[in-house]
């Protein structure tokens, strides 16, 4: 929760400074077309979010079919406050293996260089704090670190 907490704070400070330069907003969901797999603490939290909705908002994502994130309903995702950590992390200014990154619909001709180095989101922290936790959300809750779901599991019958 504290990571998600901070990402989240991260995100509104880099977008509030930056909302010119940003496409990104309710209803872009060029990022959202492909599912994506979670580890196990991220897909705890979407299975919070996922239960806490009306049964039928959840026979709905069951049975839609896309080959986008199942978790969009009319270009925006349904599990908002519950959404992967890379899921937050789109449309931000990225360093990912040294290199900056982010969204082409972004921060058009700025050069990323000129930003400062609070408004850059490393990956690679990001990964091992996000790695770390779910190794230990797994010891205590017997979950597989290495395990990877598809998001789309969330409706799937468990005993499977």
């Amino acid at each position: 929760h504290q990571l998600r907490e901070r990402l989240t704070a991260h995100n509104e400070r880099v977008t509030s400074v930056h909302a010119e330069q940003l496409a990104c907003r309710k209803g872009c969901s060029g990022c959202c077309q492909t599912e994506r797999t979670v580890n196990d603490l991220e897909f705890e939290a979407l299975r919070e979010a996922y239960e806490a909705l009306s049964p039928e908002s959840q026979s709905r994502l069951s049975n839609q079919s896309t080959d986008a994130c199942p978790l969009l309903v009319e270009e925006a995702c349904i599990l908002y406050e519950a959404r992967p950590l890379i899921c937050r992390s789109h449309g931000l200014p990225l360093v990912m293996d040294g290199k900056l990154d982010v969204c082409p619909l972004n921060f058009d001709g700025v050069a990323l260089e000129s930003l400062p180095d609070t408004d850059l989101l490393s990956v690679d922290t990001l990964t091992a704090i996000l790695t770390v936790s779910n190794m230990l959300f797994c010891e205590e809750t017997g979950g597989v670190a290495e395990r990877r779901r598809p998001v789309s599991a969330l409706w799937e019958d468990p005993s499977k």
